[in-house]
């Protein structure tokens, strides 16, 4: 019986983004190998401490002479699993390894670079087809991400296969309502985004379509990200009186969801796009960009927008503040949109890209 090893480098590092998918996809495989008799080594470069919220990801540490970053993923982890299958959930993987699996989110550094540092930008556009074509299996997130990452010779429609992210995550955070009385938002109806200045997330979007401010005073909340300053340095100029939160937990995080009137997701791409589901778990209407993964992912549970028409974003946030039926329609549609998109779900398709291999 083929030996499993997963790539586990990306433990220590904050748990955002690709690591937290990689965290719960991780945790999903051993749980059906091992059930089913496999072997599973989760190896790691480096001592981490095991996160309660993943009590599975206990990993063996391997260190390696070529440091515990690229060098240790390129160089020491292929030597390390010579003899089994080994699976990779954070875009890279050694090349020199060829009975391997790895999951690649997105083809963002192709189709929108310059948010990337030009170093970073260059070797992931060098990197990816090779580790594309030495992988026996590819894995991504979207039919939208297969598509884009063939388009640009990742691999081939025939070697890629879709497991969409699990969602429900954010049901498993305590609410914390300290956030609304810090910001003075729990008596008043707010739209939320969230926090960020890469050009492709087109934050200014929504910052323009609120301008001049709606009827009503009604705010604009902008969880997680940078302050204000480093928009206006990029000329993104928010509407008057927005809530700048800076860094939120995943608790705060949720209340703000939760009590948010409209969330609004106006990204001119996406490999998956887990905030527009994370809020409709937690009952918030959605308003989001008509580009990338939203289609596929948001389906009829939110309102899809031109991407760069700030008058229909702006004609779209203000229907939802004033139409309760239609609010109250999202809210439902998202709602079952939401439970299609669970982790269990996405561990059994998972584990059925992953089986045949072994």
């Amino acid at each position: 019986m083929t030996e499993i090893v997963i790539n586990g480098k990306f433990l220590g590092a904050s748990l955002n983004g690709v690591h937290r998918t990689a965290a719960h996809y991780a945790s999903l495989l051993i749980e059906r190998a091992r059930s089913e008799g496999h072997h599973v080594r989760l190896l790691t470069p480096r001592g981490v401490e095991t996160d309660p919220h993943f009590p599975l990801l206990v990993p063996e540490v391997c260190r390696g002479k070529f440091g515990a970053g690229q060098g240790w993923e390129m160089l020491t982890l292929p030597r390390l699993a010579r003899k089994s299958l080994l699976v990779n959930f954070c875009n890279l993987a050694p090349v020199l390894h060829g009975n391997s699996v790895v999951m690649i989110h997105d083809a963002q550094t192709y189709l929108f670079p310059s948010d990337y540092t030009g170093r970073q930008a260059t070797a992931y556009r060098a990197l990816l087809p090779l580790i594309g074509a030495r992988a026996r299996r590819v894995l991504t997130v979207s039919e939208f991400s297969r598509q884009s990452l063939a388009r640009h010779r990742v691999g081939h429609l025939n070697k890629i296969d879709v497991v969409h992210n699990g969602t429900d995550h954010i049901i498993d955070a305590e609410h914390d309502p300290a956030i609304l009385d810090k910001y003075q938002l729990s008596a008043q109806p707010y739209v939320m985004v969230l926090g960020t200045a890469k050009g492709y997330k087109n934050i200014a979007r929504v910052f323009d379509a609120m301008t001049p401010a709606f009827p009503g005073n009604i705010k604009l909340v902008v969880a997680g990200g940078p302050g204000p300053e480093t928009y206006a340095a990029q000329g993104w100029h928010a509407p008057e009186g927005t809530v700048f939160t800076g860094f939120v937990s995943d608790n705060e995080l949720k209340t703000l969801y939760s009590h948010a009137a409209v969330f609004a997701f106006p990204s001119r791409t996406e490999g998956f796009g887990l905030p527009p589901v994370e809020a409709m778990h937690c009952g918030t209407p959605v308003v989001a960009a008509n580009a990338g993964a939203m289609p596929e992912v948001c389906a009829d549970a939110a309102l899809l927008i031109d991407p760069e028409d700030t008058a229909e974003w702006r004609s779209a946030l203000l229907k939802v503040l004033q139409d309760p039926e239609l609010a109250n329609t999202l809210r439902s549609n998202g709602n079952s949109r939401a439970r299609d998109l669970t982790w269990a779900n996405a561990g059994d398709r998972l584990w059925q890209c992953i089986k045949p291999l072994l």
